[in-house]
């Protein structure tokens, strides 16, 4: 079980941007760091947990027939999942904007499937995009999946992510 920092969760973000540049410094100078890494799994754990809420909001509004909320929530779904994965492995993440992008382009090289994940997370995202913004009289003809499968690719994706964060750092999702 990941262990709580002993500020809140935010305040150690803001502190310590970088869990693996902090643990690598400190190890450096000659202390000691196990809870880094505890304190980082606790973060990736909320991302983590988050993810998963999306992913039972996407099937609460399939069964509503509420197709465009489905295609948000399911990419937001895999959007924490890669952010949880990106933070425990990478060290660091963006809050800003800017971490869209990188939700597909700084997946771990060691993750299984990477280069068809990043793809797969991309579709989610432009579905995304078309569900939140567009509604014109072809965008659902732009749409490339369906509900149903933007749900189960999420899905797929906070499965693979389990198992291969759980895998690399031990249990904790």
């Amino acid at each position: 079980m990941p262990k709580l920092p002993p500020v809140h969760e935010t305040t150690f973000f803001k502190i310590f941007r970088n869990h693996r540049e902090l643990t690598r410094n400190l190890t450096t100078i000659g202390i000691p760091a196990p809870d880094v890494l505890e304190y980082a799994k606790q973060l990736s754990k909320c991302w983590f947990t988050l993810a998963e809420e999306h992913l039972n909001e996407a099937s609460a509004a399939l069964a509503a027939n509420c197709g465009r909320a489905v295609f948000s929530r399911s990419y937001y779904a895999a959007y924490n999942a890669s952010k949880a994965m990106r933070y425990i492995a990478n060290g660091t993440v963006s809050v800003n904007a800017d971490d869209h992008a990188k939700a597909s382009a700084d997946l771990p090289s060691n993750f299984p499937n990477v280069a068809q994940w990043a793809q797969d997370i991309t579709r989610l995202y432009e579905h995304r995009l078309r569900a939140d913004y567009d509604n014109w009289s072809d965008t659902a003809t732009n749409n490339t999946l369906t509900p149903a499968d933007a749900i189960a690719l999420a899905g797929a994706f906070i499965n693979e992510v389990r198992a291969h964060v759980n895998h690399t750092f031990g249990q904790f999702l």
